[in-house]
């Protein structure tokens, strides 16, 4: 084991044990499928807003949930559009001076002068991780946070599109990266998806990973349990468009590169050679492979 994975495995060991009252679906283990949580989730925007935060409502077979998206920089309708979704427990729009949120790493004091950015929000992340983390307890709050987020990709790309944007990409990174596979997988479509250390094998990560030290006894006993309903490569492998730009970290012990390459059968995949969470500080290889993706379009 080398110190990528060291680092990774003492991460989540480490926050394990800071939420052992609070592990993820402690209270109920129940939940419809992913994909027909995502497939049944509705997001209703007027318009893409400038400015300040702007809140949004879903509606989704298993509750509602509440999102939120901020326009970072907008240089108009005629050039492209790049939504970003952050990792899990990051607090997206606080740009201060000592936030650590991939968003501000990423773009801060970098952004494509001809692209339009756009953060995102899932539900959630809008207190507390202790909050987060406590919400996390119902598989059903952690399935409808991902759908939402992917609906609200969706939901953004529609008013994007109706407005003349020529192009719209949609990267995330971890649970951002999730919620992109996601929405390449049971929505509409954009021009392309840049998923960084995600896969489709979501329930697999859970129960054979190092992030099963997250996961409750219940969930741990029943793994076909979280795989029924969380697991979407069958469906993500039909999609034959040539529109996602993955990346991976080699030594990641969450996001298993062996486990979860199998997705990306016949797409290139770049591969950093580090591991989830040394990978996830690696700004400039992050920016890179972002900005070849928007080269492409």
């Amino acid at each position: 084991m080398n110190r990528h994975e060291l680092i990774d495995v003492a991460t989540i060991s480490m926050s394990g044990l800071l939420v052992r009252n609070s592990m993820f679906f402690s209270r109920s283990l129940s939940s419809a499928p992913i994909g027909d949580v995502v497939s049944g989730t509705a997001i209703d925007i007027e318009g893409v807003r400038t400015g300040s935060v702007q809140e949004v409502s879903a509606s989704t077979p298993v509750g509602t949930f509440q999102a939120a998206y901020l326009v970072a920089q907008w240089r108009g309708p005629d050039v492209p559009t790049l939504l970003y979704h952050h990792g899990s427990g990051e607090q997206p729009f606080d740009f201060g001076r000592f936030s650590s949120n991939s968003f501000r790493r990423l773009f801060g004091t970098n952004a494509d002068p001809d692209v339009n950015l756009i953060a995102l929000r899932a539900p959630f992340h809008d207190r507390s991780n202790r909050e987060y983390i406590r919400a996390m307890r119902d598989l059903e709050n952690f399935v409808g946070m991902l759908a939402t987020s992917a609906a609200l990709i969706e939901a953004l790309a529609d008013r994007l599109r109706e407005a003349g944007c020529p192009a719209i990409l949609a990267a995330g990174i971890s649970l951002g990266g999730w919620a992109v596979n996601l929405h390449r997988t049971y929505c509409a479509g954009i021009d392309r998806h840049i998923p960084m250390f995600a896969g489709a094998r979501l329930g697999e990560m859970f129960v054979s990973s190092i992030y099963r030290k997250m996961a409750a006894e219940p969930a741990l006993t029943n793994p076909e349990v979280l795989r029924n309903v969380l697991d979407f490569e069958d469906r993500f492998t039909d999609a034959d468009s040539d529109d996602c730009d993955p990346l991976l970290a080699r030594y990641d012990r969450i996001i298993e590169f062996e486990k979860q390459r199998s997705a990306y059968d016949g797409i290139d995949i770049a591969v950093v050679e580090k591991g989830h969470v040394t990978g996830s500080l690696a700004t400039a290889a992050l920016r890179t492979h972002i900005q070849r993706s928007i080269a492409e379009v």
